[in-house]
């Protein structure tokens, strides 16, 4: 059996998914936030975890994008209400493994996670994405959140121990990548697809 961390802000959704998964796997811990979901991988070293998108905090999308810079192995799910394309998109550029919706659960999230486990990506059949849209790396979806936070290349630059040139670098690839250009279209696209990390 895998073991299985789920992360939801509502508890008794989260006990729902665990009794649904429960029979197949191992549910070893539950996070209500972000921050609680690093904690608990760091802490307990899951096969995988599946995160609700919004929850107070940290995001889960965010926090997948933390979780994927220290544990490159593991497996993420995001099980979410947002069935919007554009939400599944910032799952993917974030490191998600799959992306399923809370109301299609019961049907398609123990498919999804053997899926997943398996080393595939899964998604929800009424959301239309092609998986092999191009998707941005951890190292460029972390120098975006910090653009989004308003810090400067050289602040970027000192936090992440690059260089200021590396910084623009990453910058300009993820616009020609995402087909914006400007710095301001390349943030508000941060801001639409979850991936900012909130205070």
């Amino acid at each position: 059996m895998s073991n299985l961390i789920l992360a939801d802000d509502h508890l008794l959704v989260a006990q729902g998914i665990a009794t649904l998964l429960e029979t197949e796997h191992n549910i070893i811990a539950i996070a209500k936030n972000g921050d609680e979901l690093i904690d608990l991988v760091n802490k307990y070293s899951p096969d995988m975890v599946i995160t609700d998108v919004n929850m107070p905090g940290m995001t889960g999308i965010a926090a997948i994008t933390k979780l994927k810079n220290r544990h490159k192995q593991l497996k993420t799910i995001c099980l979410t209400m947002h069935d919007e394309v554009e939400y599944a998109e910032g799952a993917f550029a974030a490191g998600a493994n799959g992306y399923v919706l809370k109301h299609q659960a019961g049907e398609e999230l123990l498919v999804a996670v053997s899926c997943v486990l398996q080393g595939e990506q899964y998604i929800s059949k009424s959301i239309d994405l092609k998986l092999e849209k191009p998707t941005l790396s951890n190292r460029q979806i972390s120098v975006l959140q910090l653009l989004a936070q308003g810090k400067s290349a050289k602040q970027i630059a000192d936090e992440l121990y690059i260089s200021s040139r590396t910084v623009e670098f990453h910058k300009y690839s993820m616009m020609k990548l995402l087909g914006v250009k400007t710095s301001a279209e390349l943030i508000q696209y941060a801001f639409y697809h979850g991936l900012m990390i909130r205070n």
